[in-house]
């Protein structure tokens, strides 16, 4: 049975996240996670708080089959952590058997005090046991016929991290798109790990796109989400090496932003 984590501060950009997801694997046995983080150790008011997140948690789940009805095949397990956000969501995907988290991404709209803003980026870094997809706010619905995956190929793509794009792509029925950024000369090993890859993937290879940087490597990527309709975006973090950049430089703030496609973040696994 797929387990789901899906942390929520009760927002629209939240719950939206959980919807997507509901939908996506509406055919498939999954546990859902609903994680709360109600306020941190110490609060006087913790009981409260903690009242309130039952409540809301429940609000939740009873809009969720308002709008999708009730399937059978999806199960609950709701949670209030009154405890460091970050840390809470990190220790609880440590602690159970979780195969992906689904968050929202930060809305202009929204408060500066929703969680789904820097504190989105710090659970990329932290949740390192299963992949993180990102969802943009209130998105509509559509299923993923193509998925595009980004690398330079500078590491080799882990067998755990295959094995989830070959699942998402079977899950829906969508091609791969493999996507490479012309950097300049690339290496021997560059081109094993990319042909690696390639040959792992190949029944659910599509073209590959090669594109070279004209203005940014953000523009490059978006105007290539829209060209070939794309819809989802697929990146592995490498905490010292190519993702790095994307985090370093706020690159990877923007795309989250900007992007209007779904945006799975595969974590860097042992080789």
């Amino acid at each position: 049975m797929l387990q789901v984590l899906v942390p929520t501060d009760f927002s629209n950009n939240s719950y939206n996240a959980l919807y997507y997801v509901a939908k996506l694997f509406k055919t498939k046995e999954c546990i859902f996670h609903l994680i709360n983080v109600c306020g941190v150790l110490g609060n006087v008011d913790i009981e409260t708080a903690q009242v309130e997140s039952t409540q809301g948690l429940d609000a939740m789940t009873h809009r969720l089959v308002r709008d999708v009805g009730n399937n059978t095949k999806h199960h609950f397990e709701k949670v209030s952590l009154c405890r460091n956000m970050t840390k809470g969501v990190a220790d609880y995907a440590k602690e159970h058997p979780i195969d992906l988290m689904v968050i929202g991404n930060k809305a202009k709209e929204e408060g500066a005090n929703i969680m789904f803003g820097n504190n989105a980026m710090q659970l990329v870094r932290e949740v390192k046991q299963c992949p993180v997809l990102i969802v943009p706010l209130e998105i509509d619905f559509k299923n993923v016929d193509k998925m595009a995956f980004i690398s330079n190929y500078a590491n080799p793509i882990a067998e755990e991290n295959v094995k989830a794009l070959l699942f998402f792509s079977n899950l829906v029925d969508s091609s791969l798109v493999p996507m490479s950024i012309e950097e300049g000369k690339g290496t021997d090993a560059m081109a094993k790990n990319k042909a690696k890859f390639l040959k792992a993937v190949s029944k659910n290879l599509s073209k590959e796109v090669v594109l070279p940087v004209f203005e940014d490597k953000v523009r490059t990527i978006l105007e290539f989400v829209e060209l070939w309709n794309i819809d989802m975006l697929c990146m592995v973090y490498y905490p010292h090496h190519f993702f790095l950049e994307f985090i370093g430089k706020g690159i990877i703030k923007d795309l989250n932003t900007k992007l209007s496609v779904p945006f799975l973040i595969l974590p860097d696994r042992p080789k």
